[in-house]
């Protein structure tokens, strides 16, 4: 059981493990230090505040299941431990304190930047970092399709350096068998080397299973987004 007191307005995105849960990514070779080290993972505290919610006044739950869900009232609330010896709890990771891959020749594939795994899908974190530096190196994304997932993207803060026109709050669906890369802006701002380190924070999920779109609110959607990899004409002195 859980429940989330934000102290300010908040929007969260979330994304629900169905039939599955979150787990660490295989870090391999690089040892399980690597991207964050485990002890970084911010788990709940048995503080005051948590005491002060305790008591007997009457608490729903709200249980989630086959899609469905259902409500159980209990006369106290249930929020009441005292201590849990485990691994199964809520955690979480800040951005700031995650370590990149890096490398100087080689532009790393989104997968290197993977925060957490699940069945059906993966989480990928891309923070500030160096951009390759050497004259060879490629320093932008290639251009790719996705044969097996749906890609999408939520852009927290910063200047995604390979997007043009994108900003903090956004989110863009890639499905799969879209072909799609750099923009033209951000291609040439990457072939010149003008910069040498990214000034981004993104999150970005993809999935095994096509993600259905609801029903936008007019204005929501950016239409021309499909046409924004075409490169824009120069202008002609007149």
């Amino acid at each position: 059981m859980w429940r989330i007191v934000p102290t300010a307005p908040t929007t969260l995105l979330l994304l629900e493990a169905t039939e599955s849960s979150y787990q660490l990514p295989d870090k391999g070779m690089l040892g399980p230090q690597a991207i964050f080290d485990p002890a970084m993972l911010d788990t709940p505290r048995l503080d005051d505040a948590f005491r002060a919610q305790q008591g007997e006044h009457e608490t729903k739950v709200l249980v989630k299941r086959r899609g469905r869900l259902a409500a159980i009232t209990y006369p106290f609330n249930p929020l009441d431990a005292v201590g849990w010896h485990g691994d199964l709890c809520a955690v979480r990771i800040n951005w700031r304190d995650i370590r990149p891959l890096m490398s100087h020749r080689y532009h790393l594939p989104p997968s290197a930047h993977t925060t957490f795994v699940a069945k059906n899908f993966v989480v990928c974190t891309f923070c500030p970092r160096p951009i390759e530096s050497d004259p060879g190196a490629l320093k932008v994304p290639f251009f790719h399709n996705n044969d097996d997932y749906d890609e999408i993207l939520f852009y927290h803060r910063g200047e995604f350096f390979s997007r043009d026109n994108i900003h903090p709050g956004m989110m863009t669906v890639h499905p799969c068998g879209f072909t799609h890369g750099p923009h033209p802006k951000a291609f040439a701002t990457g072939a010149k080397g003008a910069r040498t380190e990214t000034d981004e924070v993104a999150v970005m999920i993809d999935t095994r299973y096509p993600v259905e779109m609801a029903k936008l609110p007019d204005g929501v959607e950016f239409t021309g987004y499909v046409d924004s990899w075409k490169k824009k004409p120069e202008a002609v002195a007149g």
